[in-house]
């Protein structure tokens, strides 16, 4: 650590030279005060690393004193010894309680205070090396956080874009991920004559499920642009059913180290009539809301993807009707605790979405993820957060009916 910088607090001129005689000859830099305003003014200007110092002192005594210098920073931890003629147990319990780090009985004895001040020595050392592993655990956590919101916007830049419309098809969506990154991923698409769409949950959360989301974003991708296995042989849109069974065959095969499955529901649209499929992959049930607010469900479950291979899906055949919304949501909404640990639920979302069918959809889906955020945290401002991914998107058709 180098030269010690100690400070001697002493209202005895004579016993206080002695002292910084005596630490002098030790090798220690010292410097002096008469009482505690003193030395907090060295304090705050000088390097001092420990101090000694008297308890009975004008203006400031020593217990005071110790207060100050542990409600305040210096930047560096300073060792105080407490030079006391007092022996009552209850005192020593006091002057611990200020902060103080060691005790010694006057009058000083030389080889007791050289043994103390070589303890105080081995704890600022202890302190300083502890001091830089913080900073560089502080460095690395910045430069993860940067990371994690790096990864984040990349995640979020392959989300749909907010009020988007194709046609006679509008759509909106919330997002609230519990950590940076998410394990939910979704999306709209023109598929030639058809929108196409997808929500994925992946099991876990944190950067994992957010790396295997965007691996299956990827997919849907390529599987439009590249591979095209949306598409079957005579250039068709394919069967939802399908693509999931292409998708689990390729998640569970050797070549691809899955370490968690995923749920998901994929469909499309026939944007001139409205006719759709959706494949349910143990994902959460869709439901349909119409503008008398009436609900149908579209959906008969299904296996995770993921989980095995050689499973089959079937297709749920629905149609869209004008004013109708579609409604795909992760678990994260249903299962979202309140603060008496009560699950918000599916009754809860489609009785809300009811309520609000004749709503606009850029209007009505920002208030309920105010609501579903309240819903969490009562009157906690600690409990804002989810406690796990929640997505809902929402595909309207607001065209004339044909």
């Amino acid at each position: 650590m180098g030269v010690q910088h100690v400070l001697i607090v002493e209202d005895s001129p004579v016993y206080r030279r002695l002292l910084s005689r005596m630490l002098t000859q030790w090798g220690y830099v010292v410097s002096e005060a008469e009482n505690g305003v003193a030395a907090l003014e060295i304090l705050q200007n000088q390097p001092v690393s420990l101090v000694i110092s008297d308890w009975e002192m004008p203006e400031m005594d020593g217990l005071t004193l110790c207060r100050e210098i542990r409600s305040r920073q210096f930047g560096h931890y300073v060792y105080v010894i407490l030079l006391t003629a007092r022996e009552d147990p209850g005192d020593l319990t006091l002057g611990f309680d200020a902060g103080a780090d060691d005790f010694l009985s006057k009058p000083v004895e030389q080889g007791e205070l050289r043994a103390r001040l070589h303890a105080g020595a081995r704890v600022l050392s202890l302190e300083a090396t502890l001091a830089a592993r913080n900073a560089r655990l502080s460095e690395a956590l910045r430069q993860i956080e940067q990371d994690l919101e790096v990864a984040a916007r990349i995640q979020q830049s392959v989300l749909p874009a907010h009020r988007l419309r194709y046609r006679d098809y509008f759509s909106d969506w919330i997002f609230l991920p519990s950590a940076w990154v998410s394990g939910d991923i979704f999306n709209v698409f023109p598929l030639d004559n058809h929108l196409g769409f997808y929500c994925v949950d992946v099991s876990g959360h944190g950067v994992g499920a957010a790396m295997m989301s965007l691996a299956v974003a990827r997919q849907f991708l390529h599987g439009r642009a590249v591979e095209r296995f949306l598409f079957t042989g005579d250039n068709e849109v394919a069967s939802p059913s399908e693509v999931v069974r292409i998708l689990n065959s390729r998640f569970c095969s050797d070549e691809v180290e899955i370490v968690s499955y995923f749920t998901m529901i994929y469909g499309v649209i026939d944007l001139a009539t409205g006719e759709g499929k959706l494949c349910q992959a143990g994902h959460p049930t869709p439901f349909i809301v119409n503008p008398a607010g009436e609900v149908r469900t579209v959906g008969h479950g299904g296996a995770p993807v993921g989980l095995m291979p050689d499973l089959s899906w079937s297709d749920v055949n629905f149609t869209l009707a004008p004013g109708e919304r579609l409604c795909l949501f992760s678990d994260g909404i249903t299962e979202c605790e309140n603060p008496d640990g009560e699950q918000y639920g599916e009754a809860r979302l489609q009785r809300w979405l009811q309520e609000g069918a004749t709503l606009a959809l850029d209007s009505l889906l920002p208030q309920f993820a105010q609501h579903l955020i309240h819903w969490r945290s009562g009157d906690c401002e600690e409990q804002r957060t989810m406690a796990d991914d929640v997505s809902l998107l929402v595909i309207e058709q607001t065209g004339e009916k044909i």
